[in-house]
């Protein structure tokens, strides 16, 4: 019997639902309006990715798509494409049709032929991802081979004002699989070299690559910066106001769901292993997978069905604060945060503070306090071949100073014994090795989470109220006859029930790196996560505890965006 094999030659076609219409209009002299033809020309595709060989047609209305041979039942072969609509006066419906051609009558036996989205719709100066599959259904027993065409068909839709003309912003890591960072006007995209020099990033050329675990950094300035900046140019320190970290949109392999409530005994070494991820586009079905081996996209992406979320790349910090006790408020002040490297972590707060000022940061981007699955989107994208790939040196500065590091894993706690986030000793602490990482995962200030037993505030400051009707979205909520050690009630990838199994030496810890393993109960509802700076080797990525949320001088927390 000869191998099993297939080979498909795809052409996209692309087709403008129009029709050309001329009105005459008389006011005095006769005025000539004219239906804006050039839409026929504005729709095109402008990038590819495949596993075979793909090259788009000069005019940018056809691709032209030689498959990869597969030969083995269920295997797949895949084109993404992206198309924009450039034109500023209309927005588009789009369909696309695939169809199976004449020469290929015996295919339909042998494959199914898939694109997603199928209908969308394209606005003026949008980009969109698409993508076609062609998967193997049954046993083949000769070389074939056959033809498919896609067509797709964009109909105009006026809009109300002119849309924005942008550049194509063509520079896409091709492993995030159209999870590109999202840059909202205030968003600022950023580059820095290894001391910490910040310069206004070019999106049309390579300011990020997650395969080489160069993650994509944005800044926001202050209300007033000295200067306006543009592309290229270098912003200087005191200008910027917060840094954040893009966490691509992810689906990750199935590892360790069937965690038993209580502990066990110490293993004899650490079971700590790659994670395996793979990006993924929103507009991509989701994976929903539940047993050991399959897929699932994460849940910090499609609790919001984003394509990812902005991190804090540093600890909040209190604006103005000029020593570790004057960073120590109680207050829900959305005006004191900054998320910078060397200032003081804002700490002596309560939950409810921390989630309000937070909530309020900026609300066009959907600020808010960290939700214990983002912890652990960013714990386990850590801990993949995207990332560090090991645990994160914790940041000993007994000052409070975010982005530090310790010299050594066991440096203990110390003012001094610890080098900042721009060195090389400063990398160790950022989830990937490098600078473009993020920061204080390990140590620094416990970081309250938005994560907690149903129905036990504690001393928070939030009330049931508050949470369950204005707030329900931002807060994960977990089983409430949790306690101490009930780690199956955990929730697929916040990074705490799937660290099991656990043992206890004095306290209970994790098999990974020996970290502090203890979940929410009636005693105290709130999680909290990466333990505090004198934590030595219990402290980490891994780390969980709980707290009743009240306002204690070593805790601070985290902000995210999600625009």
């Amino acid at each position: 019997m000869r191998k099993k094999s297939i080979i498909y030659f795809f052409a996209i076609a692309l087709a403008i639902g129009f029709a050309s219409v001329t009105t005459n209009l008389i006011i005095n002299n006769t005025l000539n309006i004219g239906y804006n033809n050039t839409f026929l020309d504005d729709v095109v595709f402008i990038k590819t990715k495949t596993d075979g060989i793909a090259s788009i047609s000069e005019d940018g209305k056809t691709i032209t798509y030689d498959a990869k041979k597969i030969s083995a039942m269920n295997e797949e072969t895949t084109l993404t494409f992206w198309v924009k609509n450039k034109n500023t006066q209309y927005d588009a419906d789009v369909t696309i049709n695939c169809s199976l051609n004449d020469n290929s009558s015996n295919l339909s036996d042998l494959v199914d032929v898939t694109i997603e989205p199928a209908n969308f719709t394209l606005v003026s100066n949008e980009v969109k991802t698409g993508e076609v599959k062609v998967k193997l259904k049954s046993v083949v027993t000769e070389e074939t081979t056959g033809t498919f065409t896609c067509e797709l068909t964009a109909t105009p839709i006026e809009r109300e004002v002119p849309g924005v003309i942008t550049p194509d912003n063509l520079y896409e890591d091709s492993v995030v699989n159209g999870a590109k960072p999202e840059l909202s006007k205030e968003l600022i995209p950023v580059t820095l070299d290894n001391t910490g020099v910040v310069t206004y990033a070019n999106t049309d050329e390579k300011w990020y690559d997650y395969a080489n675990k160069e993650w994509a950094n944005a800044v926001i300035l202050v209300d007033e910066p000295s200067k306006q900046y543009n592309v290229g140019d270098t912003i200087i320190e005191s200008d910027i106001e917060s840094y954040f970290v893009w966490i691509p949109r992810y689906r990750y392999k199935l590892f360790h769901v069937d965690q038993e409530d209580g502990i066990t005994t110490k293993l004899s070494e650490s079971i700590a292993q790659t994670i395996e991820i793979e990006f993924e586009s929103k507009d991509t079905q989701a994976s929903t997978g539940s047993e050991n081996g399959e897929w699932l996209t994460h849940p910090a992406f499609t609790n919001f069905d984003v394509n990812g979320i902005w991190v804090g790349k540093f600890e909040v910090g209190y604006k103005g604060a000029t020593s570790a006790s004057s960073a120590q408020v109680s207050s829900s002040d959305s005006t004191k945060i900054q998320v910078k490297p060397n200032v003081y972590s804002w700490r002596s707060n309560t939950v409810g503070n921390f989630f309000k000022s937070m909530y309020n940061y900026n609300r066009e981007l959907d600020s808010h306090m960290m939700k214990n699955t983002e912890w652990g989107a960013v714990a386990y994208l850590s801990h993949s071949r995207y990332g560090i790939n090991t645990e994160v040196r914790i940041n000993n500065n007994s000052n409070y100073l975010t982005g530090y590091s310790a010299n050594a894993k066991d440096a203990g706690q110390s003012t001094t014994n610890n080098q900042p986030y721009n060195t090389e000793i400063g990398f160790l602490a950022s989830t990937t090795g490098n600078i473009t990482g993020i920061y204080d995962m390990s140590g620094g200030s416990w970081e309250y989470i938005a994560g907690y037993r149903d129905g036990s505030v504690g001393s928070s400051g939030l009330t049931l109220n508050e949470i369950n009707k204005t707030y329900i979205n931002y807060v994960d909520i977990y089983d409430n006859s949790s306690e101490l050690t009930t780690y199956s009630k955990r929730i697929l990838g916040d990074a705490t029930g799937e660290m099991g199994p656990f043992y206890k030496d004095s306290i209970n810890r994790n098999n990974w790196y020996a970290d502090y393993a203890d979940f929410v109960g009636l005693k105290g509802g709130w999680f909290v996560r990466g333990g505090g700076y004198s934590h030595s080797n219990v402290a980490g990525q891994f780390y969980f505890s709980r707290t009743t949320g009240e306002a204690e001088n070593s805790r601070g927390a985290r902000l995210v965006l999600l625009g």
